[in-house]
């Protein structure tokens, strides 16, 4: 007769669940407390850093504008037209205000504005069209 191999103890089964302790809770509460004031100061000092940059721009926006007419006046609208096609509307109404915007540039960027809204609007209604056939199609094949 053969002596049997010992056999190795079956693994005790894992819970499905992983619980928590009241105090691994508590540790968990605080770091994510900790992290999170991390993250807040970290959010705040990048927003100073990017308000910083926007009005660095600004305050170098004359000038820039100064040495343009100078250098290169037919740019000077170019670079209205320009700002004002990506702006929204109640800053391009502000933005054209401006005493060095020059005049019929507001008219210009608004004429764009509403071609590039119209094109969008034909390639929506285009789509909408070729989903509407390809829906027709499919139901016809049926």
């Amino acid at each position: 007769m053969k002596k049997s191999l010992s056999q190795k103890p079956a693994r005790k089964p894992r819970s499905s669940q992983f619980e928590m302790t009241p105090a691994m809770q508590a540790r968990m509460q605080k770091a994510m407390v900790s992290i999170g004031n991390i993250a807040d100061k970290q959010a705040r000092k990048d927003d100073k850093i990017q308000r910083e940059a926007r009005l660095a721009i600004a305050e170098t926006f004359d000038a820039w504008l100064d040495w343009l007419e100078e250098t290169a006046p037919e740019q000077v609208e170019e670079v209205f037209f320009e700002l004002g096609c990506f702006a929204t509307a109640t800053n391009r109404r502000r933005m054209f205000k401006h005493a060095k915007a020059p005049e019929g540039v507001a008219e210009r960027a608004q004429e764009q504005v509403d071609q590039w809204k119209a094109e969008e609007e034909a390639a929506k209604a285009a789509a909408a069209e070729e989903a509407r056939g390809k829906a027709d199609a499919s139901e016809s094949h049926m």
